[in-house]
């Protein structure tokens, strides 16, 4: 079930990595007494589980991680690094512009301002938050298969939200989106790109012609 050779590749890059500090006075921690009693026990403890790791499970929205992401999570643990600001965490700031960068030309664009996030709920706290001070006092508008961290998102950062029907394959009805943006208190709509429910897609094209039409912000979200 496991492939215990990535964790000799792990060991590998741990070694690769001790070379760049090797100037540092010797240090060696020791592993406290209880350790591996402790880390045995809730090993045991987490059988209890689905098998949401094997490949073959189909329960689980989250899909298990790539190797060389696992691999490259436990290698930066060993930095600890903290990338809130480009000198906390040189390297890994610097990685993490490189992989926005080649995110931003996925959707061809040449100008770009963002950066990676623990999960979809935070970038969805962001974005909204950004909305709100751009367009201040405006509501938020999403369909009501929109992923439920948007509605409760504008709650707790104080946001007007709405939602709004579908059609009966669930995208988001364009005449009532249109009747709302009309009214002239609309700051942003959020456009989902695979609901959780049932993986239906708001009709982006036709949303980006009433853009241009309204001047509205556009949240994509891929719940």
């Amino acid at each position: 079930m496991y492939n215990k050779e990535s964790l000799h590749i792990l060991q590998r890059a741990l070694d690769k990595l001790s070379e760049g500090f090797a100037e540092l006075p010797p240090f060696a921690e020791e592993i406290p007494p209880g350790v591996e009693e402790v880390l045995l026990q809730a090993a045991e403890r987490m059988q209890d589980n689905f098998p949401y790791q094997h490949p073959l499970y189909a329960g689980q929205m989250l899909k298990p991680p790539h190797e060389i992401a696992r691999l490259a999570y436990m290698l930066a643990m060993w930095i600890n690094p903290n990338n809130h600001a480009l000198d906390g965490g040189r390297a890994s700031s610097a990685m993490e512009k490189e992989a926005v960068a080649e995110i931003a030309l996925l959707f061809g664009w040449k100008e770009h301002l963002g950066h990676l996030t623990s999960s979809g709920t935070f970038a969805n706290l962001e974005a909204l938050w950004v909305a709100s001070l751009i367009h201040p006092k405006k509501k938020i508008l999403a369909s009501e298969l929109a992923h439920y961290t948007h509605e409760r998102i504008s709650h707790v950062l104080g946001i007007k939200f709405q939602k709004l029907s579908c059609t009966r394959t669930g995208e988001m009805d364009l005449k009532k989106l249109e009747a709302q943006l009309k009214k002239g208190n609309v700051g942003t709509v959020v456009v989902t790109m695979g609901t959780t429910g049932i993986g239906s897609v708001d009709p982006l094209p036709e949303i980006l012609a009433l853009q241009k039409r309204y001047a509205f912000r556009i949240h994509l979200d891929a719940a």
